[in-house]
């Protein structure tokens, strides 16, 4: 048997092998043509369950940096704050409250018609921060001192991001958080903005 006619008779099943494995190779490409998302988001939230300064209207921003791990999942970094300063103030904080956050987290997405949605889970950092009024001994006048609480917390959120580009879209977050403080356990933000895809 001639050299030509053994490679004659292995290239129908190698041939026959890369047509099974192609449409799985082609479905992973077309899952994710990027590695690198940043999106700028600005939105709004509060906590549920803090005595005083319970309103969901408070304004904030979030910065999230994507890595896509493989076809579907993202390991994304989120960095956030929102402000809690009302005029009521934000319970034991009288004033200029503020909340400080990043979290880290997988987040699977799968394909819809037009869009593209996806749920995640992160663990996190949260830093609560403002002035609580302190009265002087005397009772007669008060000043403002900083006061600082940090705790671990876990996020849960969903998301959907509608193309405007190829490798821009408008993404749209829905989130809930868990956190340890003495005032606030429970908030819930929303955020909307641009990601852009590398």
């Amino acid at each position: 048997m001639t050299q030509s006619s053994t490679r004659t008779r292995t290239l129908p099943p190698f041939a026959a092998l890369l047509l099974l494995l192609a449409p799985g190779a082609l479905h992973a490409q077309v899952q994710e043509l990027y590695t690198f998302t940043v999106g700028a988001l600005g939105g709004a939230g509060g906590s549920l369950d803090v005595d005083r300064g319970d309103a969901l209207d408070n304004f904030g921003g979030q910065l999230n940096l994507g890595l896509v791990t493989e076809a579907r999942t993202h390991l994304i970094l989120r960095l956030g704050k929102l402000g809690l300063d009302t005029d009521e103030g934000f319970g034991s904080l009288d004033d200029e409250a503020e909340l400080t956050y990043a979290t880290i987290g997988g987040e699977y997405r799968w394909r819809e018609t037009y869009y593209t949605s996806g749920i995640y889970l992160s663990l996190g950092g949260y830093q609560l921060e403002g002035k609580q009024a302190q009265f002087s001994v005397e009772g007669d006048f008060f000043r403002f001192v900083e006061e600082t609480d940090t705790a671990p917390g876990l996020a849960l959120g969903v998301t959907g991001e509608f193309p405007l580009h190829r490798r821009v879209g408008l993404l749209v977050e829905l989130s809930g958080h868990y956190v340890d403080f003495e005032d606030a356990n429970v908030f819930a933000m929303g955020h909307a903005g641009i990601a852009v895809h590398f």
